[in-house]
């Protein structure tokens, strides 16, 4: 006869793989996935216990899909996707967009002065800088800086953040769960109508970014460095936060190629958990 203590143990394990199934099966009933006719993917799970949901959407683009040339631009269009859209950040979208496009017009000749090997006028290459850099000032006059983040926080979103990988990108925040409706517009406003405001300013934080993480660190020297020897042949090799050769060359235009190209419903999956309906949340997202 075995001792009670083995008995007891016995049953526990049992009821704890019928507790575990149970959950499986709970959390199965609970979840729907949807493909969209456009490719996108919805998951949901309906978990009412508090008030609030969290969403977290993957973009099937990360540092393997930049350009040769243009590392780091994955993670560049990243920080671009908390700018805003046409009608968030703007104090005059139509006079932002003109002036924008000056601007790109003005860095694409200081690019082409710069990056001369025979020829290059120096004197010419100032002014090209200087236009350059007054195209920027006269496009961020229009410029309502950090809109979407404090939308976010105004209507009681926490932990809004988002990271850039090897192979994927991904977004996510929380919200209470009757800022559902916001939480569709916002995220589909800034996937659908982006805009590469703040571009060159933002490319400095990344500069900066990778001189903190990888110039000025060892470790981070040394990570870069083995990972670049062990993938030769393959483009994890290139680093997420780019080179800096990269980051002092790519354009607000490359950005927005970047995303036209990946930026795609069928490469892209949202899931969301949370005091939410599938039966609502489906339908928000699709719109």
């Amino acid at each position: 006869m075995k001792h009670p203590a083995v008995r007891l143990s016995a049953l526990f394990f049992l009821l704890t793989i019928v507790a575990s199934a149970q959950d499986v099966a709970s959390f199965e009933r609970r979840t729907t996935v949807k493909k969209l006719p456009n490719g996108l993917t919805v998951i949901v799970l309906e978990r009412p216990e508090a008030p609030v949901f969290s969403f977290f959407t993957h973009v099937d683009a990360g540092s393997v899909q930049d350009p040769m040339g243009k590392t780091g631009l994955a993670h560049m269009f990243e920080h671009m996707a908390f700018k805003g859209t046409d009608k968030i950040g703007t104090k005059n979208y139509p006079a932002e967009k003109a002036a924008l496009a000056k601007v790109e017009t003005a860095y694409a000749a200081y690019i082409a002065e710069r990056d001369k090997t025979i020829g290059r006028d120096e004197n010419k290459l100032k002014e090209l800088e200087k236009a350059w850099k007054d195209a920027i000032v006269e496009a961020d006059k229009y410029v309502k800086p950090n809109e979407f983040g404090e939308i976010v926080e105004r209507e009681g979103g926490e932990g809004m953040n988002a990271n850039t990988s090897d192979d994927e990108t991904n977004y996510f925040y929380s919200f209470p769960s009757n800022r559902l409706e916001l939480w569709a517009y916002l995220e589909s406003e800034r996937f659908l109508h982006p805009v590469m405001r703040e571009f060159y300013k933002e490319r400095d934080v990344v500069q900066e970014e990778r001189r903190m993480r990888t110039d000025s660190s060892p470790i981070g020297r040394l990570i870069e460095q083995f990972v670049t020897a062990s993938f030769q042949a393959h483009p994890y090799h290139r680093p997420t936060v780019g080179w800096m050769s990269d980051l002092n060359s790519f354009s607000a235009t490359d950005a927005q190629q970047f995303f036209d190209q990946y930026y795609i419903p069928s490469n892209m999956v949202i899931a969301v958990a949370g005091d939410v309906k599938a039966s609502e949340t489906i339908p928000l997202v699709a719109k």
